[in-house]
């Protein structure tokens, strides 16, 4: 799957307009697909979809209300991209409607360093309303952890109400989030351990309207590891499962967890592996096809409840190790491999490269990275960085020119080929 990177405006990002991989400077117009809301006040925070808007760097970057024939022109605080593709990758902008703007309809459209974009259209309210909650990033949470709520009508000046069981009732500043949906707090070390509610309150209006209200289970012991489903990468029995869990911090405080997983009347449990880079060793007596998995944590001989299930897919052939991002130690910067990967990728003989994917074996030494050209071949042991980052050295005797690399699993023997060339000069 591609990486999807958020980051606040506030960072420093450096474009190499030496290599047209990066799409920093296209040549291509922006493109605008869609703003979230669709209508807003003055100060509201909108969510701002399309193509090419001035990601990473956001150098003369506007984003201008057209009203009456007259500009509004605001500036973004906040988005993400698709690493994998400046050019053609969906990337988000996070804005605040301009306080000068009077109530009625607006075009809206980018300016991207002298090139402008489509246009959409856009309402603005008369009448302040309250934000309105869809979800919230946790089902479980600990006493000072941040919590992400989705949503829409959010603003700068809002505040977030949270009672818990007893019915004491804190009120929060809202934190900066990179996104016009999102909002995030941190939960009130205070808080005591049972089912809080949550609602936003905005305060632009002076009369202090709630949100609809969320639903959260506080708990200082340990809690259960909540698995996103639709990022878990697809492996067959008997392979290595990296998790993907929407916050990592049941894991930071617990001594052991485990998942379960449950197939046809058959109950599985394994350990899971690691605090930073969980993963499991999905049970070779399963099938492929639909399995539910869940999670508990234990702490000092105390267990969390299991999660609530998810529904994963077991693939019918073996995964093979597959490379998204490839690059020499001491670079600026990866190279992306997808759709607009470039042929080749100067290297020097004993260069150490780093690739950056899925590796579902149960470590970096039941990996191969073979090297082949016309004549000869090297077959190259790598060592782990992370589950997800392996290095290799290439070896001092790599003869000039044109390579292809097959990365393979001596676990299952699967194998791919990347879609780049290893140029040795």
């Amino acid at each position: 799957m591609d990486y999807y990177f958020i980051f606040s405006v506030s960072s420093r990002f450096i474009c190499n307009r030496k290599s047209p991989r990066n799409g920093c400077n296209s040549g291509k117009n922006p493109q605008l697909l869609r703003i979230t809301p669709n209508q807003g006040t003055p100060g509201t925070e909108l969510e701002i979809e399309g193509y090419r808007l001035g990601w990473p760097i956001l150098k003369d970057v506007e984003v201008v209300f057209y009203q009456n024939g007259i500009q509004h022109t605001t500036y973004p605080i906040g988005g993400g991209w698709q690493a994998r593709d400046l050019s053609n990758g969906l990337q988000q902008m996070k804005i605040t409607v301009p306080d000068t703007i009077s109530p009625g309809e607006c075009v809206v459209v980018i300016k991207n360093n002298g090139l402008t974009s489509t246009s959409l259209s856009f309402h603005i309210d008369r009448t302040i309303n309250p934000p309105t909650i869809v979800e919230a990033s946790l089902n479980w949470a600990s006493p000072g952890q941040v919590i992400w709520i989705t949503g829409t009508g959010f603003a700068v000046s809002d505040e977030i109400e949270v009672t818990d069981a007893n019915g004491q009732t804190f009120f929060i500043e809202t934190g900066s989030s990179s996104s016009g949906v999102k909002t995030a707090f941190s939960l009130p070390k205070e808080i005591v351990d049972g089912t809080a509610l949550i609602r936003v309150i905005e305060r632009r209006s002076g009369n202090r309207q709630a949100s609809n209200p969320i639903s959260l289970k506080i708990s200082r012991g340990p809690i259960p590891l909540e698995l996103l489903s639709n990022f878990l990468p697809s492996v067959a029995p008997n392979q290595w499962l990296d998790l993907v869990a929407a916050n990592l911090k049941p894991l930071e405080i617990a001594d052991y967890a485990e998942a379960l997983f449950q197939q046809n009347g058959q109950e599985i449990t394994v350990p899971i592996y690691g605090q930073t880079y969980p993963r499991v060793h999905v049970p070779a007596t399963l099938q492929s096809g639909s399995v539910s998995i869940s999670t508990r944590t234990w702490q000092k001989n105390n267990s969390s409840v299991w999660s609530e299930p998810i529904t994963y897919t077991l693939a019918t052939q073996l995964s093979p190790p597959t490379v998204m991002s490839i690059e020499v130690i001491g670079w600026n910067e990866p190279i992306y491999l997808g759709p607009n990967t470039p042929e080749t990728f100067a290297v020097k003989p004993e260069d150490s490269l780093i690739l950056r994917g899925r590796f579902p074996v149960a470590n970096a030494e039941n990996l191969r990275l073979v090297l082949k050209n016309s004549i000869s071949s090297f077959t190259l042991t790598p060592t782990s960085l992370d589950p997800g980052t392996i290095k290799v050295k290439l070896p001092s005797n790599l003869a000039l020119g044109n390579w292809h690399l097959t990365l393979k699993s001596i676990e299952s023997k699967a194998s791919s080929r990347l879609n780049i060339y290893l140029q040795v000069q």
